[in-house]
């Protein structure tokens, strides 16, 4: 892995002030990975395994060959982007924006008449589906790029997480626009949880955390 020092000497001095003892830093990539998917065991053929953290500013894409990360990367769509559209549309606050897109559905039509009128939420409803078409296609655009390199692999399938991942309908649509199907992942799966504690719909804005703790 390859980064800006002054990137990484960021993370240093922080824990240098906090006392802490640094002994390794990570890649989100690789964090997003160990998450959502155990190594392949060895003998098997190697199968891609994809995998995309959709956060609030940016996005991270991961392809795997089910035990090293053959490609990643960063892009600039995240739910802020929903979040900025719908309020152009709907001249409304970025707060306000917000809960519309958490009270809208891509698969359906229904109007949460709570919040909006008919007019409003179909047009809400148009923008949101916009700007996801725009990360569609970045999406394939990358993925189009993996491919096109030696000894890559074919895309079965897709995994989001992320907190902005739980937007309904959103797997559905990138499924639809892509051509492969798009799943949301358990962030959780590959961790015991206690007794007791929630998980609530945003648990897939924890991916890359749960990821950094998991050791393979």
């Amino acid at each position: 892995v390859v980064a800006y020092r002054d990137l990484v000497e960021r993370y240093v001095e922080a824990c240098r002030k906090a006392g802490l003892k640094l002994i390794g830093i990570d890649l989100e990539a690789f964090a997003l990975l160990r998450a959502l998917d155990a190594p392949r065991p060895e003998g098997l053929p190697p199968a891609a395994t994809v995998a995309v953290s959709v956060g609030h500013d940016r996005s991270t894409l991961a392809v795997s060959d089910g035990r090293v990360c053959e490609f990643t990367r960063v892009l600039n769509w995240g739910g802020a982007t929903v979040d900025a559209t719908v309020a152009e549309t709907l001249d409304i606050s970025m707060g306000e924006a917000e809960a519309v897109k958490r009270a809208l559905s891509l698969g359906d039509e229904v109007v949460p008449d709570w919040l909006l009128g008919a007019e409003q939420a179909s047009d809400a409803r148009e923008a949101i589906r916009r700007t996801v078409w725009a990360f569609a296609r970045e999406l394939v655009s990358s993925l189009q790029f993996y491919q096109s390199q030696p000894g890559s692999l074919e895309i079965a399938g897709i995994t989001v997480t992320g907190g902005s991942a739980h937007l309904p309908g959103l797997a559905e649509e990138l499924a639809t626009l892509i051509g492969v199907p798009v799943t949301v992942g358990d962030p959780l799966a590959r961790v015991e949880v206690r007794d007791g504690v929630d998980a609530d719909e945003q648990v897939g804005s924890l991916a890359v955390a749960i990821g950094l703790g998991i050791e393979d």
